[in-house]
């Protein structure tokens, strides 16, 4: 018999690439939609990546209600939560991301401990390591490294990623299944966005290439390939070493200028939109106040991160994809979809 899987959030940008990486490695899917009318357009993209809907089904589950969780959970031999809001604004309530992203994760945890799920995988990120005050230039960050959620700096969305995840190991912890439960923690996420549908890694993109950026803020960040984040998803379902860790995935640390210059060389139709020079870190603090997205890069500005995943890559047995990579694979969907 075919080994279930319940897959939160199948309809985003990493979910849809975990789920085609179930179904290549055998399994078969429960995907969660929050709304059954994304599920037509799912369906068709799973499709052309050559996924058989004779292993897929669909169900429509809400992370802010108890509602359905326990059902769908049952005969599931895996779980893997994706689904956490990650809006390309910020809000000024800094909480306002944290009941869907932790009260969701416990949601979705606690169904699958009724229901005697072998193991857990959450998508977190390395937004849950790195931001606190009075960091070193350049500062290193690993596994056992948290952000400051009291920090009045962290926004909304590292805020509600931390506290989910902080949660969720409360939760498995007390239960004693910590090492039932592993964390892929990936940086900026790119690759093949495989459809339409928005989200903030294709916005950052998007703006990008239709010059909306007439300069790069001093941001850098690491680089994580998609495919590389859903390899590691399913391959820590059944890999003990994976158990109680928290699994960092990603390849190099690229400035945003840099990212341009990437997708200059490589799409040359676009290389007169993409900025060339770098914006000074008051200018970005000024934007900050009239488009709120800036205000996720502002207490970064200026600050070079350093880590080591090369233990993931050990545990995992797997190589992860280079940055440029990521990034150009990244450009050439969002062209081939006509949005830039």
């Amino acid at each position: 018999m075919t080994d279930k899987v319940l897959l939160t959030g199948i309809s985003g940008f990493v979910a849809k690439h975990v789920a085609i990486e179930l179904f290549n490695s055998g399994f078969e899917v429960l995907g969660t939609v929050r709304n059954k009318n994304s599920i037509e357009q799912t369906k068709k993209t799973l499709e052309e990546n050559n996924v058989s809907t004779e292993k897929l089904s669909f169900v429509e589950l809400d992370l802010l209600k108890d509602e359905g969780w326990n059902e769908a959970a049952k005969g599931c031999k895996y779980i893997i939560h994706v689904a956490s809001p990650f809006p390309f604004k910020v809000s000024n309530d800094r909480e306002s991301l944290t009941p869907a992203a932790k009260d969701g994760t416990l949601r979705v945890l606690n169904a699958g401990i009724n229901a005697g799920v072998e193991h857990f995988v959450k998508t977190s990120s390395i937004v849950c390591m790195f931001r606190k005050p009075n960091r070193t230039n350049p500062y290193t960050f690993g596994e056992n490294d948290w952000t400051d959620v009291e920090w009045n700096k962290t926004t909304d969305y590292f805020v509600s990623k931390t506290r989910a995840e902080k949660a969720a190991w409360d939760l498995m912890e007390s239960k004693g299944l910590k090492n039932n439960f592993t964390c892929i923690n990936p940086g900026f996420v790119l690759g093949d966005f495989l459809n339409e549908k928005s989200c903030t890694s294709m916005e950052y993109i998007k703006q990008l290439l239709q010059g909306k950026f007439p300069a790069a803020p001093k941001f850098s960040v690491m680089i994580s390939h998609v495919k590389d984040i859903a390899r590691a998803h399913v391959l820590s379902l059944e890999n003990k070493r994976a158990g109680g860790r928290r699994l960092i995935v990603g390849s190099e640390v690229r400035s945003i200028l840099e990212l341009s210059k990437i997708m200059a060389e490589n799409l040359p139709s676009h290389a007169k939109k993409l900025p060339k020079k770098e914006l000074p870190n008051f200018m970005v603090k000024l934007l900050s106040y009239i488009d709120t997205s800036a205000k996720n890069l502002v207490p970064d500005l200026g600050l070079t991160m350093q880590t080591d995943q090369t233990y993931a890559e050990e545990i995992l047995q797997m190589k992860f994809l280079p940055s440029e990579t990521a990034v150009v694979d990244a450009a050439k969907s969002v062209v081939r979809l006509k949005l830039a």
